[in-house]
């Protein structure tokens, strides 16, 4: 049975109004500190919880936070729930994820649409904002406040992007320092566009030096890792040989890259440089660390709960978009030795 505001304020002999001033957090200020305490115990005692349909019905906060986001299984995905739930939960809030893919964004849209969220964290990147304007045409009620995660180009009012202009190019003129003539970019076949940033200044800085950009489309895969692994198995046996570089759009790609190059005897980084995204904890210790581009994932989640509470609490607000670089850093997994480099390292040893 689910215990009731009621029921706590017979137990302490308190007035209905008192206790529900506390567990909603209205007005909870006129209540003495020794009556709170008393309150929080014996809800936690007795296990109350609130509830959210009550709440809504009543025009109050459900204290539900909804985060819309690509249905994957990428570590981004999964580092960036971890940060937000930690920071929605410490301001006595909940989390509820809503995931959708390219053949089901509109029912995904009108399915969170339907929950009496009190704010919404949008992973807008790409195509996850196609759908919303067809949802709102059948919704009639309630539009909860939204601030859209990751897309420099976002059509939310507030928003916290990630650049990549700087990191990109930085990681191109390095691995062309490096000896690298050739360059391939790793990814899902759907990220070969404009709008996917990483790609258009990958393409971009080929362009000028007058390449033209070596795309390698990823195959379906279990995951990530693997679909990479079997995507470059089978580059090699229909071309026979890779470009001097791979950059791959995350680690996790990357990695499923350096498992298919060492079965085919492919060192990295003398025969293939290697570059990934993300920065995944455990890239500093492989066996040859990876170079990749660093995301400040911990700094823009914390400001997108800044933006959406600010929003939930003043919804006439100036609009707040924050934009945060993306950093390169490089490791061994492309510190190749040019012909040039290694003369002069050999003749340091041998003193020739």
């Amino acid at each position: 049975m689910r215990v009731t505001i009621k029921e706590i304020a017979k137990e302490l002999g308190l007035s209905h109004s008192t206790v529900s001033r506390v567990l909603n957090d209205r007005q909870s200020s006129i209540v003495s500190d020794t009556t709170r305490d008393r309150i929080l115990d014996a809800a936690r005692t007795m296990g109350y919880r609130p509830n959210r349909i009550a709440q809504a019905l009543k025009g109050e906060q459900t204290r539900l936070i909804g985060v819309f986001m690509p249905d994957g299984r990428d570590y981004f995905f999964r580092e960036v729930l971890y940060h937000l739930r930690a920071l929605v939960e410490q301001n006595g809030y909940e989390l509820i994820p809503f995931a959708a893919s390219h053949s089901n964004i509109n029912e995904s849209w009108l399915r969170l649409l339907r929950w009496d969220l009190d704010g919404v964290f949008v992973f807008d990147y790409l195509f996850h904002m196609d759908g919303l304007g067809k949802a709102l045409e059948y919704h009639t009620g309630y539009v909860p406040p939204m601030v859209g995660m990751f897309n420099p180009n976002s059509q939310i009012t507030d928003f916290v992007a990630l650049k990549f202009n700087n990191a990109v190019n930085s990681l191109m003129q390095h691995l062309v320092d490096v000896g690298c003539k050739t360059i391939g970019y790793v990814a899902p076949a759907t990220s070969f566009v404009p709008l996917e940033e990483r790609y258009a200044v990958y393409a971009d800085f080929l362009e000028q030096r007058g390449q033209s950009p070596f795309s390698i489309p990823l195959v379906e895969g279990e995951s990530l890792c693997e679909a990479a692994k079997q995507t470059i198995d089978e580059f090699l046996s229909m071309n026979g040989s890779l470009p001097d570089a791979l950059f791959c759009q995350n680690d996790e790609i990357a990695l499923g890259v350096q498992s298919a190059l060492r079965s085919h005897g492919l060192a990295v980084p003398s025969r293939v440089a290697l570059a990934g995204c993300d920065d995944i904890p455990y890239m500093a210790y492989l066996e040859t660390p990876l170079t990749t581009l660093t995301l400040p994932v911990a700094t823009a989640c914390h400001t997108a709960w800044k933006a959406l509470q600010r929003r939930m609490s003043l919804p006439d607000s100036s609009p707040m978009q924050v934009f945060l670089e993306a950093e390169l850093t490089i490791r061994s997994s492309t510190m190749r030795i040019t012909d040039r480099d290694y003369v002069s390292a050999n003749s340091l040893i041998t003193g020739t």
